[in-house]
């Protein structure tokens, strides 16, 4: 069961990384669209609101991929000179407070996406877009990011001598 749970999640966090790449690539697009309006001297609307949104989409929903390779940038000056089980601690004690505060920001960002859609807020920009519409992948992004800190604390507290440093998913892979 454990396995399936892990398989699925590490799916999850890779489709999260797709979407993020579509999302790039879809601002490369709207640069070029803007590109063909400057030299034709046309205008298409909403394209700076939409390469704004797809830029939120793209950064929340790489993060959990990212964390997944390592490639988050850790500042280990103080944890490298500790040794064994302490660091451990603490590198689980850092994966809490982050857990933490990310969930916290998802419940918030879920809310507020609620209310966008409850009120009916529209973008004050030219595209005048449904503002929930934009910010629903960023939200996924943040609330798939949570699930995977929580899922490196889990994994962490039940690997049998584990280190609680992140176990990147080549290393996953392997198991």
């Amino acid at each position: 069961m454990a396995k399936i749970i892990e398989d699925g999640l590490n799916r999850l966090y890779l489709l999260c990384g797709y979407l993020a790449a579509g999302f790039i690539v879809l601002i490369l697009v709207l640069v070029g669209v803007n590109i063909f309006d400057r030299l034709t001297g046309s205008y298409t609307a909403g394209t700076n609101e939409l390469a704004g949104y797809f830029l939120a989409a793209a950064g929340a929903l790489g993060m959990a991929y990212t964390f997944g390779e390592n490639g988050h940038i850790k500042v280990t000056l103080l944890v490298e000179r500790l040794e064994g089980n302490i660091k451990g601690r603490v590198e689980t004690l850092g994966l809490l407070v982050a857990a933490g505060f990310s969930c916290f920001l998802s419940y918030y960002l879920v809310k507020m996406v609620f209310d966008s859609w409850r009120f009916g807020e529209i973008s004050s920009g030219t595209d005048e877009l449904p503002l929930w519409i934009p910010q629903m992948p960023m939200v996924a992004g943040f609330v798939v990011f949570s699930i995977s800190l929580v899922h490196a604390i889990v994994r962490g507290a039940t690997a049998k001598g584990a280190r609680s440093e992140i176990i990147s998913s080549s290393d996953r892979n392997k198991a």
